[in-house]
């Protein structure tokens, strides 16, 4: 599902020749679910479709102390890079990030630090959309977030 929380976006040029949709940059996250690889799988794809800049984001929300956390975050970065199709894209368009916080907040400042077209989340399927998204850190980035969200569920 594709969440557009404003009227317009800079990505999308209606009455342009050929393709009106140019994304430059997507954030992917990851969280090393099932869910989340899913979500992968649709990220390179619309990747390599526009050739666009992929970051894939993993966000420690409960870092361990002080002196594991250089080591907790080399392993989630090999993670990152271990999760990535083998020429997929191109290399150099993709970046592993680590970062700590709360998760919905550092997918917020990442997209608005990039300049982030499209942020790409998997999403744990319920009964209803509204249950599935309530609360979540989906629900927060499609609120709160910069730019439009795709909801990938499995």
């Amino acid at each position: 599902m594709l969440v557009v929380r404003k009227p317009a976006h800079d990505f999308v040029s209606p009455g342009e020749k050929g393709d009106p949709i140019n994304i430059k940059k997507i954030v992917l996250c990851m969280d090393f679910s099932k869910h989340a690889q899913h979500a992968l799988n649709h990220a390179f794809s619309i990747a390599k479709q526009y050739n666009a800049e992929l970051a894939l984001l993993h966000v420690l929300e409960h870092p361990p102390g002080s002196a594991d956390i250089q080591s907790t975050t080399a392993k989630a970065t090999e993670q990152l890079r271990e999760s990535a199709p083998p020429r997929a894209i191109n290399p150099s368009l993709v970046k592993f990030l680590v970062r700590i916080g709360k998760p919905y907040q550092q997918v917020i400042d990442l997209a608005m630090e990039a300049q982030t077209d499209l942020v790409i989340m998997g999403v744990r399927g319920r009964s209803s959309l509204n249950s599935a998204l309530f609360g979540s850190t989906t629900y927060r980035v499609i609120q709160l977030g910069p730019c439009p969200v795709l909801a990938v569920r499995t």
